[in-house]
């Protein structure tokens, strides 16, 4: 790694967090706009403008399912991330547990 660049764990954590609450917004908008287009199709009065509200209801929900299953796979991996480099610093805390207890304190012993 290069130098001043370090990774802690709960930053990754948090930012999955983060990533999740915006997956939440994201569907949650979705519904709103899906349904307000819906509900203005319904009552355009006009075929064309209904088929193109209906349409535009359509596409929206495509782009926001897409967005979507990106703040969860960003979100997921993030948390996956954290987990890794959580696993890794306390197999290294252990490990020098482990070399200390055994006797070794820097250099061979006499």
């Amino acid at each position: 790694m290069g130098a001043g660049f370090s990774v802690r764990p709960s930053g990754l954590s948090a930012g999955g967090q983060d990533m999740g609450d915006l997956q939440a917004r994201c569907q949650l908008i979705a519904q709103y706009v899906v349904a307000t287009l819906t509900s203005m199709s319904g009552s355009a009065g006009h075929a064309g403008l209904a088929a193109a509200l209906k349409g535009a209801a359509g596409r929206t929900d495509t782009v926001y399912t897409g967005m979507w299953a990106a703040y969860g796979h960003t979100s997921q991996s993030l948390a996956a991330s954290a987990d890794t480099y959580s696993s890794a610093d306390q197999a290294i805390a252990n490990q020098i547990r482990a070399l200390i207890r055994g006797g070794w304190r820097g250099g061979p012993q006499q």
